[in-house]
């Protein structure tokens, strides 16, 4: 289950933190307090966003957003869905069309690093937010919602494993999930907390990540017996 806790992080939903409206005028205040926070999102942290600035923008009022939601917190579960679905269907488009067919594993390496970078940078202020939510709350992560994204997620493994005969690791299974687990880990850390002490003195921009992490990847894999 590696895969599973280093890629995305999921959404525990113990219970519903949206109260479903039942008109339709209801309906689309919701829709329209969502649109607007997952814009604001896409540049601003969501600490950085009160309230009554969502409501503001909605066009609707702070009494219409407390009858919905229990508390800012409660947005998470509701925009991560969203999320969640794109992941579902990009996922299930990547193994339909199977881009990693034919590669070497050099040119595999280089498609699956482009993909996390991509996976990270989509939403990356709602990816924020919620890694922080599921570091604080594991144990609400449901086996379900486990089950899923670690099938979401296989196409990694399935297309890193198409170059298993140029794998010189002792253990190719094992060291295909420690590469993506140890890259997607990068990934999160640089894309989603690039201004934290500890990414900021790294002192290098997106490409060298991604460049530096190819390289990481074909040296642990290709490491000697």
């Amino acid at each position: 289950m590696i895969l599973f806790y280093a890629v995305i992080p999921p959404m525990y939903a113990p219970a519903p933190p949206v109260r479903e409206p039942r008109q339709e005028r209801a309906r689309k205040t919701l829709v329209r307090i969502l649109d607007v926070t997952e814009r604001m999102l896409e540049e601003r942290r969501f600490e950085e966003i009160s309230v009554s600035a969502i409501v503001r923008a909605a066009g609707t009022s702070v009494g219409a957003f407390y009858a919905r939601f229990r508390d800012k917190d409660a947005l998470l579960p509701a925009l991560y869905a969203r999320y969640d679905e794109w992941i579902r269907e990009r996922a299930l488009g990547l193994e339909s069309e199977q881009p990693w067919q034919g590669r070497n594993l050099e040119s595999t390496v280089r498609w699956l690093v482009g993909e996390l970078v991509e996976l990270f940078r989509t939403r990356r202020y709602l990816l924020r937010a919620m890694t922080l939510h599921a570091r604080l709350r594991p144990e609400k992560i449901d086996a379900e919602t486990r089950a899923r994204r670690e099938n979401q997620m296989r196409f990694l493994r399935v297309a890193l494993l198409e170059c298993k005969h140029e794998i010189q690791h002792p253990d190719p299974e094992r060291a295909v999930e420690l590469a993506i687990f140890m890259a997607a880990s990068l990934c999160r850390e640089w894309l989603l907390f690039h201004d934290a002490p500890h990414a900021a003195t790294t002192g290098v921009d997106e490409s060298e990540v991604a460049r530096e992490l190819e390289r990481q990847m074909l040296g642990y894999l290709c490491c000697p017996r």
